[in-house]
């Protein structure tokens, strides 16, 4: 992944990118997956190292190599698929320290995550739809990584760019990245010429009718 595309896309907000994507007939917003930690001024991207877990008590079809932290590429956004209804955490304080150490850029859950603050002190972004005070000890286990998963209800493969920001998390397909910037890059440009014209007075009506 270039590094100059994830400067290119970390220069927009999600909401931004978001209204670019629903042009694009994409399907990639995260809906109340909120950012945690470290603070409201964080954004986030990078590629998705894809995680799914299920509830413990089965066993996975093959022991895997190694823990699905350790195992995530540097750089990476460590997306979870929890399984509904779990109200154990699927992160914590001890996977940020590693995670941090090792240069991911961050994790999202599809469920909960636990030691807010430790995150917070480590300035490691977290993103989750919620918290909770358990760990994930005898309630899930790592059923697989690097596999297709559902996020938010969001379809995310390997590799595929994540964005996260105070507004929340989108997704987009790696191989559709450059569309979107250059739609979002536009959209953006449309965006600017509104606000001067809002702040040079004209109504919202107008505005709105001239540009959209």
């Amino acid at each position: 992944m270039s590094d100059a595309r994830l400067e290119r896309l970390l220069a927009f907000s999600t909401c931004q990118v978001a209204d670019a994507i629903d042009k694009l007939k994409i399907k990639g917003h995260m809906p109340d997956i909120i950012m945690l930690s470290p603070d409201t001024n964080s954004r986030v991207a990078g590629p998705a190292h894809t995680v799914l877990m299920v509830p413990a008590g089965g066993a996975p079809a093959e022991k895997l190599p190694a823990h699905h932290v350790d195992a995530a590429p540097p750089g990476s956004v460590v997306v979870i698929s929890s399984p509904p209804g779990v109200t154990t955490a699927n992160w914590g304080g001890m996977m940020s320290t590693r995670a941090r150490a090792m240069g991911l850029a961050g994790t999202v859950v599809d469920g909960r995550a636990r030691d807010i603050e430790e995150h917070r002190a480590l300035g490691y972004p977290v993103f989750a739809r919620g918290v909770s005070i358990h760990g994930s000890g005898g309630y899930t286990m790592t059923a697989s990584y690097g596999a297709p998963i559902a996020c938010g209800g969001v379809a995310v493969r390997q590799g595929d760019i994540i964005l996260g920001d105070i507004n929340g998390v989108v997704a987009i397909p790696q191989e559709r990245l450059g569309e979107v910037l250059a739609k979002t890059e536009e959209l953006a440009r449309i965006e600017e010429k509104m606000t001067r014209e809002l702040e040079a007075g004209a109504s919202i009506e107008a505005t709105f009718a001239k540009y959209r």
